[in-house]
């Protein structure tokens, strides 16, 4: 009976020890530079925030307002907010940003009892007040009237702010050298171009996910490409590289 509970004891502390050792390798740099924060974003319209990022600004895609009910494709992305849902830590400050361009963007923003709590306006190329968030629960933003050959269109989107006793339940509990994160869209034939003055401006790139817009009808591949990207730098100086960027996009 002894020798029976000391195997068991024995099996149990190697299983635990190789779990440890299988955790230790991962970490939020190594999963995000395999491009699956921006795979997961494409793929499921979703991003769960590591702990440690206090800011982040929420992408207005180019052609964001477009309906996908018409008959012509118009949109980019398949979502009017990249992420369209986010998880995300307590006490962190969210931004929209608007990369939609010739259009003036509005938000709506209203908690868990769809009580407005902030309402704005953002022209192109522009960035939204930034909006701390205390409170858990699920917060749900839009704009109505966005599209005027599909009124019934909503541009919608969420924000869960995560109980910090839930994170080990998501992935929000990887670690992250970054205080503030973003998406940016930007056309795939110009990528160098575009993540060069990335790197110039000490904004990293997490991840990174080519894909062929939903309104291209020929041939010749993947013609967008989905940034997710890390930055320590004041935001307003984040911003600031994204507006260049953004002012520069063959977009129309």
């Amino acid at each position: 009976m002894n020798i029976f509970n000391s195997s068991i004891v024995s099996i149990t502390s190697l299983l635990f020890s190789l779990l440890l050792l299988s955790s230790s390798s991962i970490s939020f740099a190594q999963n995000s530079r395999s491009d699956n924060l921006a795979s997961q974003i494409l793929n499921g319209q979703t991003l769960n925030l590591p702990s440690s990022v206090r800011d982040f600004v929420i992408l207005i895609p180019n052609e964001a307002h477009e309906s996908p009910l018409l008959p012509k494709e118009q949109r980019l992305i398949n979502q009017p907010y990249v992420p369209q849902h986010l998880f995300a830590p307590a006490k962190i400050n969210i931004a929209w940003f608007s990369g939609d361009v010739g259009h003036t963007r509005k938000v709506t923003l209203e908690d868990q009892n769809s009580e407005k709590i902030f309402d704005t306006s953002i022209k192109f190329n522009s960035i939204s007040p930034t909006v701390e968030f205390n409170d858990t629960g699920t917060f749900s933003y839009f704009e109505k009237g966005a599209n005027k050959e599909d009124l019934n269109f909503v541009m919608n989107g969420t924000i869960t702010i995560n109980d910090p006793r839930m994170q080990l339940n998501t992935n929000t509990t990887l670690d992250s050298e970054y205080e503030m994160m973003s998406t940016l869209m930007v056309p795939t034939k110009d990528i160098k171009k575009y993540t060069d003055l990335l790197d110039d401006n000490k904004v990293d790139i997490l991840g990174q996910e080519s894909f062929i817009d939903l309104r291209e009808t020929g041939s010749g591949g993947a013609n967008q490409t989905l940034l997710v990207l890390g930055s320590n730098s004041q935001m307003d100086d984040t911003i600031a590289v994204f507006k260049k960027i953004t002012a520069s996009l063959p977009y129309g």
